[in-house]
């Protein structure tokens, strides 16, 4: 399973640190809100191509 999704989501290392950092700043940013669902709702408008 992990070899397919390999296939199908072209992700390398760089793609994947700098998702990483910007949920970071995302969650900086939010410190301080108890809504666990407007968080990933500010992840999924900080990454709109990703689904």
């Amino acid at each position: 399973a992990g070899i397919a999704a390999a296939t199908v989501w072209r992700l390398n290392t760089s793609v994947l640190e700098g998702i990483n950092n910007r949920i970071k700043v995302i969650k900086r940013m939010a410190y301080g809100f108890r809504d666990d669902a407007y968080f990933f709702l500010k992840i999924r408008a900080a990454f709109p191509g990703i689904p």
